[in-house]
């Protein structure tokens, strides 16, 4: 944009005739043949500068100071005149300054200057100046990629219709070249909002222009920007036609503008930043509110012309921008010297040799561009087919020994130049929904996992990696992805020459390229021990393969590279053939795995061969050595199969057996064959291990192979159980034999597994349902003491009949040594009602629902029950001393489900069973009355008998069945029980606590189970918790007269677990 003229569409239609003479010159049109003075390798200096209509044209020598001084690898200019002294004179004065040899190109009004080596173009659309633009193309240089630079000078219209279509013209001819593209210029739009974000005064300048244009677009504006449209259409009416002063227009009809108005959408840049991302120093992003003077983010007007413009639609902003086309933005750094005056946009320096005179109405912007991606060359394939590119991480790329040698290959590019305001559809507007203003002026994450923005990060963020044609990792180098299309597509091989590849993650599983081994070869690694990487290519070349990282990689082409095979770290499962390389050393940490196919082998001491990817059979097309410590670890199924070494040469045994139970059964008395060697085995292992904890593996030696036969061993089943339970229940399933199912899922387990069997088979559920039910019983016993406890000696007689209702919610554990814990969840309701019996005696009956679920921990057993309560309760009140006592019985209907998973049993369990609980109990309190309200001290006493009925499971062959079992537990307790009276407004309310000691004496609950066959075994369950500390403190109010409403929290804590409830109840009195 020019403050004073402004070119209209079709005025500079012609090629400068400066262009064509740098052809000419050139030759051959590669011009510009010195190198940059300053800039180091990977860098070059850029300027754009609207020359404002060619400003010192008749004098450039006026300008001198500033050029030499800023030292520019690259001049963009805009607002050129046709024919333009710039790119005509300033090559010359720049030589004469000792700069280098530099040369121009001219388009319409643009034009480019450079001493970089390149090559020149243009673009000579039609319509609006923005269509036609200069651009140089600069050749692998100074570590440097091959890199198009375009100047461009976009439409200066108040509407954005002309910029937008300049805009996707931009975008389709930059996604014509091959390359990074990089854009400077002046847009004429700004990045927060179109035309700058609008002070108040600004405003006003807008409404007075209005007032005499009638500009209708103005009019628009003008009614997004007002703060009271009728005032504003009021204040239009009456002032239409005249010509007015700020001061004229009312201070409270407009505000500053802080967020773009939907008419100042910057559409211009947010269809730009769909194929381009902005470069720009943090101290240039524009703020969301109206520019100051000489911020450091407004590029137009210059500080020199600022009070100079009168354009009501523009205010302040940042016009003039530097663009990077994507996937190469990310790979394009600033690098500028914050002290050098000369770079960012320069507010301070732009001045003619006087010192005084702009140099542009617009503050100039200039940078130190630096690539920091990977090397990217050229090249022309087997095929003939030119102008290949290959991604190269080594010496070549300029931030090779910056980066210590390591580099992350990503696609996403982790771009911090776009609000979520600015996520746009095709024509710039905003396109995501449902955002608070706070959101649309929040930076993109593109790290997010908020599934609103799952697409946006998509299209703006997921970069294109198409365009490798391959990847050479050399010179000692690490590239890091965490997916293979980081590599491009899946025809871009992959060449690893003194590199390694390092696979990040566990979100690649696989590698779909070719890959050669060049030089001394290459390294892959899979960092993550849960990853498995597929490899679906071929590895061919003269180098050596070496694995490392934790995880798998899974080779399963045919591959065909002649050199070694070292595996340092992990497995390396071999699926196809590695029979070209000469040799495979399996090094301590390794494991060589798989069904497929390989050369020589060496398993060095540490490193283990493991055959198969589970059960299967490895091929070796030569020799094998097992040195010391090495180990072969070895499966079998219950089909008689067994991971197996076959061997076209010699096998020379050492090392260590180790035999791995799968899960499966497995054959007695049957012979595995392990290993076979065509040209025989020598030696012996010197040790046989396994990880079974209840078969031992014995080995035949033969002058071709080698035999393992799986033997019981003397380790009994209770052996090994750590719980009481499990030692019970573990001589039973012993006892079951071969050919049981639960026997032989058990026989070929390790003893963690085995142990954990044994406690699923046990069937404990059972007698801790017992103990369940004995701590259930509180909730009836609470219910009816909360009830009686309330009732005030004074008025005991009234009212005659007294109903009431409690409901409870609790949440409870118990824990008891050698047994699962047991969890319960509890809820319900009691109803009750008691009469007057005798002056000092109330006498009632009650009744209850209740649901219980219960489970037992890491067990996979659980139970639900109903449960229907019946009750008899009383109080006698003898001057202080309130007695209370009562009897319940409750029938509960019991559905257990226990899930038994262990080796090649997989069961879900289920049975019914009906439970018995019956109690009596009994409560002393003596009250004393206080300044402040009421103690209590009390004891209470309960003897609760659990009775469950007989049951069997269904479900499978570890089903259980039981002819009943029963406990009886008693409870006593002692506690204080505080209350006091508040007023809250007019509104009377009640408060309560409490806390005590509850000892609980009685068994602790058994049962005894059998399975379909053997013997029975007692087992023992969780008992109710044998000592607690229990603490309540409720609120209770009057609804209206005759009906009360209490809350309780009711809390039991204990060593061995506890339970946290809520009560609420309710009281009518009539």
């Amino acid at each position: 944009m020019s403050q004073k003229v402004h070119f209209k569409a079709g005025n500079i239609a012609r090629r400068s005739s400066t262009s064509i003479l740098a052809i000419a010159v050139c030759c051959a049109a590669i011009y510009g043949t010195a190198a940059s003075a300053g800039a180091a390798d990977g860098t070059f200096r850029l300027i754009t500068i609207n020359t404002w209509n060619d400003r010192f044209a008749s004098d450039l020598t006026r300008i001198s100071n500033f050029l030499k001084n800023g030292n520019y690898d690259v001049f963009a200019w805009q607002e050129l005149r046709a024919n333009s002294a710039y790119t005509a004179q300033i090559p010359g004065i720049l030589r004469n300054e000792g700069l280098g040899e530099y040369t121009s190109t001219q388009t319409g009004d643009t034009g480019i200057t450079t001493r970089l080596a390149a090559t020149p173009g243009s673009v000579s659309g039609s319509g609006t100046q923005g269509n036609r633009f200069a651009y140089v193309t600069l050749g692998e240089q100074n570590k440097l990629p091959q890199t198009t630079l375009a100047s461009v000078h976009f439409d200066y219209a108040d509407q954005s219709t002309a910029r937008i279509s300049e805009a996707r013209n931009l975008v389709n001819w930059s996604r014509t070249i091959d390359g990074p593209v990089i854009v400077a210029g002046d847009f004429n739009a700004g990045d927060v909002s179109e035309r700058g974000l609008h002070h108040v005064d600004q405003q006003k300048l807008l409404l007075r222009d209005y007032l005499k244009s009638n500009n209708s677009f103005y009019y628009r504006l003008l009614t997004e920007y007002a703060l009271d449209r009728a005032a504003l259409d009021a204040f239009i009416a009456a002032n239409r036609g005249q010509t007015l002063t700020n001061q004229q227009i009312p201070d409270g009809m407009f505000a500053p503008e802080t967020y773009p108005v939907a008419g100042n959408t910057p559409q211009t840049l947010n269809i730009l930043k769909k194929q381009f991302m902005l470069l720009q120093n943090p101290s240039e992003r524009e703020p969301f509110n109206p520019h100051p003077l000489k911020d450091g983010s407004t590029t137009w007007p210059s500080a020199g012309e600022d009070q100079t413009n009168t354009w009501a639609s523009w205010d302040r902003g940042k016009i003039d921008h530097f663009l990077v086309s994507r996937p190469y933005g990310k790979w394009w750094k600033l690098a500028d010297d914050p002290t050098n005056p000369y770079l960012g946009v320069i507010d301070k320096v732009a001045y003619s040799n006087d010192g005084k005179t702009p140099l542009s109405d617009h503050e100039l912007t200039a940078h130190d561009l630096k690539w920091v991606g990977p090397a990217i060359q050229k090249y022309t394939d087997a095929q003939g087919t030119t102008g290949q590119n290959r991604l190269v991480w080594g010496a070549a790329a300029n931030v090779f020994a910056e980066k210590g040698k390591v580099f992350h290959l990503t696609r996403n590019n982790m771009r911090t130049d776009l609000y979520l305001g600015q996520i746009a559809d095709d024509n710039g507007m905003p396109s995501l929904s449902g955002l608070t203003l706070a959101e649309k002026k929040t930076l993109l994450d593109c790290a997010s996992t908020d599934s609103r923005l799952r697409q946006a990060i998509l299209d703006y963020c997921i970069d294109d990696h198409s365009f490798i044609d391959e990847t050479l990792i050399t010179d000692g180098g690490t590239v890091i992805v965490d997916e293979d299309a980081a590599l491009g597509n899946a025809s871009a091989r992959l060449r690893l020459a003194d590199g390694r590849l390092q696979v990040a993650g566990l979100g690649m599983k696989s590698l779909v390229r070719d890959i050669s081994l060049e030089g001394t070869g290459g390294t892959i690694s899979i960092a993550e021990a849960q990853n498995e990487v597929r490899h679906q290519g071929v590895i061919s070349g003269t180098g050596a393969l070496i694995k490392q990282g934790a995880g798998e990689l899974d080779l399963r082409g045919t591959n065909t590279y002649t050199g070694e095979t070292r595996i340092a770290a992990g497995l390396l499962s071999v699926n196809g053939s590695i029979a070209s390389s000469s040799l495979t050393t399996v090094l301590a940490g390794g494991t060589l795995g798989g069904a497929g196919t390989v050369g020589n082998v060496r398993i060095a001491s540490g490193g283990v061969l493991a055959p198969g990817n589970s059960i299967g059979t490895l091929k070796v097309n030569g020799n094998v050595t097992f040195d010391p410590g090495s180990t072969f670890r070895v499966e079998v199924d219950s089909n008689g199969n067994t991971d197996k070494l076959v061997a076209t040469g010699a096998i020379a045994l050492g090392g260590q057996l180790y035999f791995v139970p799968t899960s499966g059964n497995y054959l007695p008395a049957t012979d595995y064959d392990i290993l076979t060697a065509g040209n025989g085995i020598t030696g012996t292992f010197s040790s046989v291990g396994t990880s079974a904890a209840f078969l031992a593996p014995n080995l035949t030696y033969g002058a071709n192979g080698v035999k393992m036969r799986l033997d019981r061993n003397s380790t009994a089943f209770a052996d090994i159980a750590s719980t009481r339970n499990g030692r019970r229940v573990a001589p039973v399933v012993e006892g079951l034999g071969t050919g049981n199912a639960v026997y032989d899922a058990m026989i070929t387990l390790d003893v963690r597994a085995a142990d954990a069997g044994l406690r699923q088979l046990s069937g404990e559920i059972y007698p801790s349902l017992a103990g369940a039910f004995a701590e259930e019983s509180q909730f009836a016993r609470n219910a009816v003491t909360g009830h009686l406890r309330t009732l005030d000696p004074k008025t005991f007689a009234d009212p005659v009949y007294q109903p009431w209702i409690s409901t409870f919610g609790a949440r409870g554990s118990t824990q008891m040594s050698g047994v699962a814990d047991l969890d319960r969840n509890s809820g319900g309701a009691f109803f009750g009602l008691d009469a007057l019996a005798s002056p000092s005696t109330r006498l009632g009956v009650m009744m209850g629902y209740g649901k219980t679920a219960v489970s037992s921990g890491g067990y996979n057993a659980s139970a639900d029950a109903d449960t229907v309560t019946l009750g008899l309760y009383g109080a006698t009140v003898l001057d202080r001393l309130r007695l209370s006592y009562g009897t319940s019985a409750a029938y509960g209907k019991v559905n257990v489900s226990r899930n038994v998973a262990f080796g090649t049993l997989t069961e879900s369990l289920a049975s019914d069973i009906d439970v018995l609980t019956l109690q009596v109990y009994g409560e002393a309190a003596y009250g004393f009355e206080m300044p402040y309200g009421t103690i209590e001290p009390f004891a209470g006493l309960a003897h609760v008998h659990v009775d469950a009925g007989s049951f069997g499971e269904r479900g499978g062959a570890s089903g259980l069945h039981g002819s009943g079992f029963d406990v009886d537990t008693t409870f006593t307790t002692l506690g204080l029980r505080a209350g006091t009276e508040v007023m809250l407004g007019d509104q009377q309310v009640r408060l309560s606590g409490e806390a005590g000691w509850r000892h609980a004496f009685g068994d602790t609950p058994q049962a005894q189970l059998a399975f379909s066959r053997g013997n029975a075994f007692a087992v023992e369950g969780t008992g109710a918790n044998r000592d607690a500390a229990f603490v309540k403190a409720g609120v209770g109010f009057d609804l209206k007269p005759g009906a009360t409403l209490s809350l309780d929290y009711v809390g039991a804590l204990s060593a061995d677990g506890g339970t946290h409830g809520v009560n609420a109840g309710l009281k009518v009195r009539f």
